[in-house]
């Protein structure tokens, strides 16, 4: 989740439209601009030589197998209804949709032994289905499964008990390609496992699970997933022993990305509510791109012994540009120290390429740089890290599953019920060694030493005593712990010279030999936890953050070769504790030839403005003698010289044009060698026109002004604060940074930080709190880093722009000022619709009392003619600069039709009389100040001959039910589609209240940002429309077009709960279709409901085949004899995933 698009460590960068990464659980839906769309091979293989069934919905507990397929997107393999327990297992499931939906069922579930392939979606704009989603659960294991090409595990809106009855095992599963694609090209970020507002959950368990994602031919996020979810304190979530490969953009070779291995996501802002006691250990996370480890949110979370590789490559090894860094902790939300703490990772061994860092190795970022501060005990692989590494961790994944006789995928059987994690070495188990370790070539062997034990032989040699020894020295205390097992396994006397040691965190071990070439084993092991140390031979370093490994883990390092000039031969370790067993020292039979030492040149930038500064590195080592020093060159000048690792110069060139700089290493023994030239272009220095300085308004003197995400600093003369810990002060939206946009206007340096660090989401805005009472100006600094975005400007509950749009990537703005009367002692600023980024907000206090300003206020109609006795919406909107807007009153000339007095100012009117009407919208502010909008005509037509007939009405999420009469079809019905994802929440409290079937259908919907309802195979002629919506979540503004024309403009969804049956809107239909679509913000549409006006018959919908009762039994009913267990009552809250917007702070686009 960690961007590297700036040198500022943030959870993401907003270019790629980022939380938590969310979700359709962690999903967000995204937009791929210049996308291509998904190839043929965007679906399961699936088998072709059996036969399958239709799709089954399951309404009673039991046991249940088959194979069945669905061709239709909305149409899952396998619907359970139920909240007995149910078991899944031996089917073969292929589907275009979900393949098992349990969002409303399937508290107590067991899926087991499944195979399960995602085929070509039958709907534009819809990613592959799940292989399972689960709502609400209490008990649901998940083991030995294939899946390919679906979106993953989802479980979603869990409120646990913290009882080990309730539990969520996903163990021993084989997943290939996780894929959120369309079909159409574009698609959501999805997981492998996702977990979104499972809380207090214990007995949490994701273990021996391999998922492979292969590069443009998938599409995943985060792997692995929790929002805002987690296990409890005596019980964490634990994460152990997957292996997780691939976590790519696409095409794959994009530059960015926000793909991981794992991470811990969610904005809850308490402890209770966001991300919590979660344990992550013995995973291997390869091809991980921007990260393998992240916690970017929560508390009590631990990550240790886990392996994170990354190569930089492709598997046909071109550039994999998206990398970032392997792991990092970073508070992504912003939340208090009572909200996100106690988070570290320990003991990791890590090898991560990001080309131009170097963390702690060139072109390496292993630790996130600013973000790591709790990352302690990291085992560095060392370079190169490459496509074999990559390929040697999936043989130590192989070799691991050997040795714990873990069988994955379908048809495998392991200890289903047992949570004990088994016992995981470090590095493979090897057969016991008997025959003699490899000497070093032309060689003489001249003596060993045991460290703390007697006299031994061993591979034919004779070890000493180190008691006694003669012209031998150690410093380190000595133990012995015959009791543990070794690994690897080896010969009994090699064996009691290991285990008994001596140990320290400084060791100095000296022996004294003539002069001349040696090479030098040593013996190490590890009793207890891991330890990372070094060593150092006459000096230098040979051995460099080596990590001991579990308890029972050794090594013989070496040989290392030293040229001793001194008559001793001196070992020094640095780090961690060492236990050091055995010194073995054998002495060279020819006189080393000098080697020349090995140098590369990297600079910071390809280009550099003259007269500014530029870094450069220079990587050089010497093999058999340490290097001198490091001279650096432009062509034949010499620029300067570093006597010492890190080897660096700071360079400031004085002449424009291009620049060939090199590197030349010297070694201690005079041997030279020269980098490879790296062109460096030295640019002219750009003019610049002076910034802007902005002022305040009139009579007004500076109060305060905060960057929304950035550090302090001065702007204009005035001081800015930081938004992280500034009093009275809360914030809404994800802080994110994108240094990389070219601003439009330039402005200067301070003033651009502060505009490219931004809170960024659907719903951002900031609140100041004891604020004295008076009239203030605000001025908001909008910034866009992506494409345009329309959005409202409110202050104080009043929109004081409207339908904003924030440019192209890099137009910026400075809003304002809007005045506020200050009453309660807070002012709040906020936006609605869009996704905009606020930067910046500044408050002037006004020296003395102003005059009111009068409200403005603009009236629209939902059309412009309206047929007697119909109802026609009526929308006014209402601003006052200044305080707020009391009421509006709606009039026909001078007869006032009524009023409202709160925003969305709107009204109902049902004219009783033909002709035309000027209607107008009077607007009342808070001082008594009055403003009337401009007059609005609408015709009044007499009603025509023809009455209307009740054609057709579809609830778009449910069952077939009746409403008013009348019958309504369920979303299972033909002739219509929709590009709405459903979703459903019955735990919401409607407003209006309404009767029972008609509340679970406004609460069981889909929804969209761009909705398209079609309904086809209509009779042409002329038709009303009615259209149920509401809202779960936040209000959102949303346009309504049927039939390409608008009906209803800027609607505002209100509250959740809300809810609304919008219409009648007449269309006349002449190509067979009824076309409703949506703008704006995110739309909830429940259900169409569609009337006749010429003379025409309900809809009579096509009646498939249905198969004999008989033949369908053995499918549908569990075995004969099953019992079922006692129902499990579900919890009140029924929900599925809602839409991005409602889940996540910002939706992320890319």
């Amino acid at each position: 989740m960690q961007k590297a698009l700036s040198t500022t460590f943030h959870l993401m960068t907003k270019s790629t439209r980022s939380g938590a990464r969310l979700l359709s659980l962690s999903a967000a839906m995204i937009s791929f601009f210049g996308l291509l769309p998904a190839t043929s091979q965007a679906q399961g293989q699936y088998p072709t030589n059996i036969t399958y069934s239709a799709p089954i919905t399951i309404t009673q507990g039991g046991t249940y197998t088959g194979n069945f397929r669905s061709t239709d997107s909305n149409t899952p393999c396998i619907r359970i209804q139920t909240t007995q327990p149910v078991t899944i297992t031996g089917c073969t499931l292929v589907g275009a949709g979900d393949l098992i939906d349990a969002k409303n069922g399937g508290s107590t579930l067991v899926i087991t032994n499944n195979k399960g392939y995602g085929t070509q979606q039958s709907i534009d704009n819809r990613r592959h289905g799940r292989f399972l989603e689960v709502n609400s659960g209490r008990s649901v294991r998940v083991e030995n499964n294939y899946f390919e090409h679906t979106s993953g595990i989802a479980a979603y809106q869990w409120s646990g008990d913290g009882s080990a009855a309730q539990t969520l095992t996903v163990r021993y599963n084989q997943a290939k390609n996780i894929d959120g694609r369309f079909r159409n090209g574009g698609g959501e970020y999805v997981q492998f496992c996702g977990l979104n507002q499972v809380r207090n959950v214990g007995n949490i368990e994701i273990a021996w699970n391999q998922v492979i994602n292969e590069p443009n031919n998938s599409l995943v996020e985060d792997n692995i997933n929790f929002y805002n979810s987690g296990g409890v304190q005596q019980s964490p979530a634990r994460v152990h022993d997957n292996y997780v490969q691939g976590a790519y953009p696409y095409p794959a070779n994009g530059n960015k990305f926000t793909g991981t291995g794992m991470t811990t996501d969610g904005d809850g802002s308490s402890a209770s509510t966001t991300a919590a006691f979660i344990e992550a250990y013995n995973n291997q996370f390869i091809s991980t791109c921007n990260a393998a480890m992240n916690i970017a949110a929560g508390h009590d979370i631990y990550y240790h012994d886990n392996r994170e590789v990354t190569s930089a490559l492709l598997p046909d090894g071109s550039a994999l540009n998206a990398t970032y860094a392997a792991t990092a902790v970073f508070n992504a939300y912003q939340q208090p120290g009572s909200v996100f703490y106690n988070n570290r990772i320990a003991n990791n061994t890590i090898g991560f390429v990001k080309n131009g860092y170097n963390v702690p190795y060139a072109n390496r970022h292993d630790l996130s740089t600013g973000a790591c501060s709790s990352c302690t005990g990291t085992n560095h692989l060392p370079n190169p890290i490459t496509l074999q590494t990559e390929q040697n961790e999936f043989t130590l994944w192989g070799q691991k599953r050997q040795q714990n006789n873990i069988t994955i995928g379908a048809g495998g059987t392991n200890t289903g019920g047992t949570t004990t994690t088994p016992t995981t070495p470090t590095t493979p188990t090897q057969p016991v060694t008997t025959s003699p370790l490899p000497t070093p070539a032309n060689a003489t062997f001249v003596r060993a030493i045991n460290l703390n034990g007697g006299a031994a032989t061993i591979d034919g040699k004779s070890w000493e005593a180190s008691s006694g020894a003669s012209g031998f020295q150690i410093n380190g205390t000595p133990f012995a712990n015959q009791g543990i097992a070794l690994n690897p396994a080896t010969d009994a006397a090699r064996a009691d010279l290991i285990r008994s040691s001596v140990y320290g965190n400084a060791l100095t071990a000296t022996v004294t030999v003539a002069n001349g070439t040696y090479l030098v084993y040593t013996y190490v092991w590890e009793d207890n936890n891991p330890e990372t140390y070094s060593l150092a031979l006459e000096g230098q370093t040979v051995q460099n953050n080596f990590n001991s490994g579990s308890a029972g883990s050794w090594s013989r390092l070496g040989p290392f070769t030293a040229n001793v000039t001194d008559g001793n031969l001196t070992l020094v370790s640095s780090g961690g504790t060492i236990n050091l067993s055995g010194i073995e020292i054998w002495k060279s039979n020819t006189a080393a030839q000098n080697q020349a030492p090995t140098v590369s040149l990297s600079a910071a930038s390809s280009s550099v403005t003259v007269n500014t500064a530029l870094a450069l590195t220079a990587t050089a080592a010497d093999g058999d003698g340490s290097v001198s020093k490091v001279e650096f060159f432009n062509g034949s000048t010499k620029l300067g010289e570093d006597t010492s690792a890190p080897f660096q110069l700071s360079w400031t060139p004085t002449a424009t044009g291009p620049a060939s700089l090199t590197a030349k290493a010297t070694d201690n023994a005079g041997a030279a060698t020269t980098s490879a030239p790296v062109t460096v272009t030295v640019n002219p220095a750009t003019t610049t026109t002076p910034s802007p300085t902005f002022t305040g308004p009139a009579n007004a003197t500076f109060f305060r002004a905060i960057d929304l995400g950035g550090p302090a600093s001065t702007l204009d003369g005035h001081s800015w604060e930081a938004s992280a810990g500034a009093a009275n002060l809360q914030v809404t939206g994800m802080a994110f940074s994108n240094t990389s946009t070219t601003l439009q206007p330039s402005t200067d340096a301070a003033r651009a930080a502060m505009l490219t660090t931004a809170l960024g989401g659907t719903n951002v805005g900031a609140t100041l709190s004891n604020v004295a009472n008076g009239t203030y100006s605000v001025y908001a600094y909008i910034w866009e880093d992506n494409g345009p975005e329309t959005t409202n400007i409110v202050l104080e509950g009043q929109t004081v722009r409207a339908n904003y749009n924030t440019g192209a990537a890099g137009h910026w703005e400075r809003l304002g000022p809007y005045q506020v009367n200050v009453t309660d002692g807070n002012i709040v600023l906020a936006t609605s619709g869009g996704h905009p980024n606020l930067s910046g907000i500044e408050v002037w206090k006004h020296n003395s009392t102003t005059q009111n300003q009068a409200p403005t206020v603009s009236l629209s109609a939902a059309s412009s003619s309206v047929t007697v006795n119909t109802a026609l919406a009526l929308t006014a909107t209402a601003a006052d600069g200044d305080g707020s807007v009391s009421k509006v009153e709606f009039f026909n000339g001078s007869t006032k039709l009524g009023e409202d007095t709160s925003a969305p100012f709107q009204l109902s009117w049902t004219p009783t009389a033909t002709g035309p009407a000027s209607l107008t919208a009077k607007a009342t502010d808070n001082a008594g100040a009055a403003t009337t909008s401009a007059p609005v005509t609408v015709t009044v037509n007499p009603a025509s001959a023809a009455t209307a007939t009740f054609y057709r009405a579809i609830n778009l999420n449910g069952a077939a039910t009746s409403l008013d009469g009348n019958a309504w079809q369920a979303s299972t019905a033909a002739n219509y589609s929709t590009n709405g994802t459903p979703f459903a929440n019955q735990g919401v409290t409607l407003n209006p209240a309404t009767t029972t079937a008609r509340a679970q259908m406004i609460r069981s919907s889909v929804y969209s940002r761009n909705l398209t309802f079609t309904m086809t195979s209509v009779p042409n002629g002329t038709y009303e429309v009615y259209a149920y919506i509401w809202e779960d979540n936040a209000a959102q503004t949303v346009s309504i077009a049927l039939n390409g024309q608008t009906v209803l403009s800027n609607y505002n969804t209100g509250s959740a709960g809300s809810w609304k049956k919008i219409g009648p809107y007449a269309v006349t239909v002449t190509n067979g279709s009824i076309q409703l679509t949506s703008s704006g913000g995110d739309l909830n549409l429940s259900g169409v409901e569609v009337w006749s006006k010429s003379g025409g018959t309900a809809f009579q919908p096509f009646t498939p085949f249905q198969p004999a009762a008989s033949a369908m039994a053995a499918v549908l009913n569990p075995a004969t004899g099953a019992t079922s267990a006692p129902v499990a009552l579900r919890p009140t809250l029924v929900a599925a995933p809602v839409s991005v917007a409602r889940q996540r702070v910002a939706t992320r686009l890319i």
